[in-house]
């Protein structure tokens, strides 16, 4: 009994100790990616948004390689499609940091409604993969996964399109959306960079690359076993537990736009990240043998319907506007908190 309960402290504190890893690691890892971002214009181009977005996802990726390495698909699933209403919800935590007006409100913006709609579209792509579970012929990779990565894809050079014009002419009253993604470039964020060589910022970036892939390491080798002590499945354990680690960094980055007036950027980065989560399963589906969508459980589903939920709620308040707060809240973030605990307490319930 002694040494099962030490087994089971010293996985918890394995655990802790990679997600302080993925929080300070993610932070320098964005600071230089926005760094380097700055340096070569790399946001303006569609390329640029493939790399950056592979490269502030590095928590996710690497908990999902390394659970399907080891053949653990709820982990791989919880992580790629079930933290995307985690990652959403985190949109209510800016709205109360937002100044003067609920963050849909400010930020305004008809691209945001198209980049929600590519999540919405990618995430209900991978909920029809579990009833259309065929395979490339001789492979175990999934068709399904090809077309997901296809949309992303196509959702990628969509808003790539978007932010630079759109056929239409509106007027956002009383907007403060801040700086867009073209006119970031044009400021040093990160005072740690300002007059650096660049071989030292992709220093940086390499070193906090790696300890961010050695910490999701950690994390998916330790999910299995807290999720057996806490009686749960490894599904909705990393689409809660683990899908708030790897969001660590976004939040660090999502409060600092929040703080410079940047609230366009900070819902962008929310969308872009869940919108390139499930383009991942190909990935999975390649190191693992295995076609990974086909594991998906009523939780897992359950899960990924509540992402739809929540983002599709910011969608429309990206459309509507409200204006009024409670608890510093729009009336959007209360419905999507709301959404999301009764959600989390249905599923652990009914799972």
């Amino acid at each position: 009994m002694y040494n099962h309960f030490m087994d089971i402290f010293s996985t918890i504190v394995v655990f802790i100790l990679a997600a302080a890893v993925t929080w300070y690691a993610g932070i320098w890892l964005a600071r230089a990616v926005d760094a380097i971002d700055t340096r070569f214009d790399l946001g303006s181009a569609f390329g640029g948004l493939l790399l950056l977005g592979i490269a502030t996802s590095l928590p996710e990726i690497a908990v999902a390689v390394t659970a399907a390495i080891q053949h653990q698909y709820g982990i791989i699933i919880g992580t790629l499609l079930g933290g995307v209403a985690l990652q959403t919800v985190l949109l209510a935590l800016f709205d109360a940091r937002t100044k003067g007006a609920p963050l849909t409100f400010a930020a305004a913006s008809l691209n945001l409604v198209l980049e929600g709609g590519v999540v919405v579209l990618i995430v209900a792509l991978s909920i029809v993969a579990k009833l259309t579970p065929a395979a490339v012929p001789g492979t175990s990779l999934s068709l399904s996964s090809f077309l997901i990565l296809g949309a992303w894809l196509f959702g990628l050079w969509l808003i790539h399109r978007s932010r630079r014009s759109l056929p239409w002419r509106s007027e956002a009253i009383a907007a403060t959306p801040g700086r867009s993604h073209l006119e970031r470039r044009a400021v040093v964020m990160h005072e740690p960079f300002r007059g650096a060589r660049i071989g030292v910022v992709f220093t940086v970036l390499a070193a906090a690359s790696v300890a961010t892939l050695a910490a999701g390491y950690a994390l998916a080798t330790t999910a299995t076993t807290l999720a057996a002590a806490l009686g749960i499945g490894t599904g909705f354990f990393a689409a809660t537990f683990i899908a708030l680690v790897g969001s660590l960094p976004n939040i660090s980055s999502g409060l600092t736009s929040i703080k410079l007036g940047d609230y366009q950027l900070a819902i962008s980065d929310i969308f872009g990240g869940n919108a390139f989560m499930p383009a991942l399963f190909v990935v999975c589906d390649l190191i693992s043998g295995h076609v990974i969508l086909t594991e998906l459980t009523h939780s897992d589903v359950w899960f990924a319907a509540l992402g739809i939920a929540l983002t599709i709620v910011y969608v429309i308040g990206l459309i509507v506007r409200p204006t009024r707060q409670y608890l510093r809240l729009g009336v959007d973030s209360l419905i999507v908190t709301m959404l999301y605990v009764l959600g989390i307490v249905a599923i652990y319930l009914v799972g």
